[in-house]
């Protein structure tokens, strides 16, 4: 296993490789922006963090109080390992490619074999929407969220057939892991791994209502645990404007692929998505990827037919498997399609997901795990001939648009600093707040009191003298505003609610009775 573990990792270096390079390349999202943001709250000993205080025009934004917080905590480890934001920021987008790979071979390896695994790693991670989410949108937590998806199915299959409570440990802290990393991750992967609970459970000789209740408990669990995270969103959402993110250019229906970009097209580009088929950036399932989908399948039936099929994929069990995951992956690219709009229509609460491709993620996911049941039809050779081919067919996809060879210093400063000071605005943005429409000051403003360049947002505390005194909100910013008696001095920090307090208290309680019941187990 390890030779093949060292093979598989060796074969990813073009997937990461230019990251190497002194400075940072152009993405969409601005998550070197957020990690620098998080390592301000670490500095402030601010944990878990809430508020991004450059945010917002300078405002200050509660940008943590509802983004997934998971890839920052992975940055900030090599941030106190000396590394500058950009390269702690590379670093993580290139461990988001590593280990879901590592892990995809731990979960394929169940079903096929090393050989097998091999391949699914190599196309889990060379999938083009891999290099869409890394090298063009940059979106860090999306990417973060492949590392889990593996476990959480593998984890999943050895409780329901073994009912060993390691895996329902595994389960635990890897879907926990998921949430805090990538909302919109969890919703998309629901009736996937649903899907594929209901046919281990089916198929396992032990039908048992107690793995049902353990896994719904294991599901309580996950809750608990990331209830520092989860509450904050659901009672305080109400305040900011996380909640129009459905509408203008985030509205689904803009952004439905088409058959061509799923299956054929070989376009490639750093655009974006927009109205119409005339995106300007790859929607693209993988070529080799439904290739592989369609021999295997043809494979299958072929065997199926035979009147001695072959042990390995003829009889009942691996067959169901394999086609589980070809359907899922394919059901999963329908739903990118126009012709899937009576089911988004029909479940609102996917308005959130925003942009149907994002579900290229489950088709992915699947797709790449079928792919490795091609061992089982060819020899090593032709296994050996097929890696080869994906790495050079897809390689090209990971690589910059535009690499500039900057410091952190050139980062946080200038034009390129205002333009990340600007970004994401309206995503959590205080509704009880004017929109503003320049920079806030760089100074307070000292009138009958204090009005300082902070948007007010619960949490907001005051002290002179070591006593709190009254914050409250003033002029059209809804800015923060302390009545400060001349000659004193003011002290701001931001404290957590009662609800963020009571999400602490539950998440460290959680994890405590998760650790102790696991060492008792042990």
């Amino acid at each position: 296993m390890k030779k093949y573990l060292l093979i598989l990792i060796l074969t990813l270096i073009p997937t990461f490789g230019i990251m190497l390079r002194y400075g940072i390349y152009t993405m969409h999202d601005f998550h070197v922006f957020r990690q620098f943001e998080f390592d301000k709250c670490i500095q402030n000993l601010t944990f878990p963090c809430r508020w991004a205080p450059d945010a917002g025009l300078g405002y200050g934004e509660p940008v943590f109080n509802y983004y997934a917080q998971f890839p920052y905590w992975v940055g900030q480890v090599f941030r106190f390992l000396s590394f500058s934001v950009i390269d702690s920021t590379k670093i993580s987008f290139g461990l988001t490619i590593v280990l879901s790979a590592v892990t995809m071979y731990f979960l394929a390896r169940k079903f096929w074999g090393n050989a097998g695994a091999v391949i699914s790693s190599v196309l889990y991670a060379y999938a083009p929407y891999r290099a869409v989410d890394v090298w063009v949108r940059g979106a860090l937590p999306e990417a973060m969220a492949f590392v889990f998806f593996p476990l959480i199915l593998l984890s999943l299959k050895e409780f329901i057939e073994n009912q060993k409570q390691k895996y329902l440990f595994l389960l635990i802290l890897s879907f926990a892991g998921l949430v805090i990393t990538h909302n919109l991750s969890v919703v998309m992967f629901l009736p996937f791994v649903s899907a594929w609970f209901i046919y281990f459970f089916i198929k396992s000789d032990n039908k048992s209502i107690h793995t049902i209740y353990d896994v719904i408990s294991a599901g309580l669990v996950t809750l608990l645990l990331s209830s520092f995270y989860i509450l904050p969103l659901i009672f305080e959402g109400n305040l900011v404007t996380v909640g129009e993110t459905t509408t203008g250019y985030y509205d689904f229906h803009l952004h439905y692929t088409t058959l061509k970009q799923l299956f054929l097209s070989f376009l490639w580009g750093f655009g974006g998505s927009v109205w119409g088929p005339n995106d300007t950036m790859s929607f693209a399932v993988g070529h080799i990827h439904w290739i592989i989908a369609v021999v295997i399948i043809i494979a299958v039936f072929v065997k199926y037919l035979t009147p001695n099929p072959s042990p390995k994929l003829g009889e009942g069990n691996q067959r169901g498997e394999v086609l589980l995951s070809i359907a899922l992956g394919l059901f999963a690219a329908f739903l990118t399609h126009g012709k899937a709009e009576f089911i988004w229509e029909t479940i609102k609460p996917m308005a959130f997901i925003q942009f149907p491709w994002r579900f290229l993620t489950m088709s992915t996911l699947f797709l790449s795990l079928a792919a490795g049941a091609i061992s089982h039809f060819v020899p090593k050779i032709v296994l050996a001939i097929l890696v080869t081919t994906s790495i050079l067919f897809y390689a090209g996809n990971f690589k910059p648009d535009i690499w500039r060879s900057i410091s952190d210093k050139e980062q946080f400063t200038g034009k390129l600093w205002d333009e990340q000071r600007s970004s994401a605005l309206l995503d959590f943005w205080p509704k009880s707040a004017k929109v503003p429409n320049t920079f806030a000051p760089l100074i307070p403003e000292v009138m009958l009191d204090t009005r300082f360049p902070i948007v007010y947002f619960p949490g907001w505390t005051a002290k002179i003298k070591n006593q709190k005194v009254p914050v409250f909100a003033s002029g059209p910013m809804s800015q923060v505003t302390v009545h400060v008696p001349e000659g004193e001095k003011v002290e701001l920090s931001f404290e957590d609610t009662p609800v963020r307090r009571l999400g602490n208290i539950v998440s460290a309680l959680s994890l405590l009775g998760l650790l102790l019941w696991k060492w008792k187990k042990s």
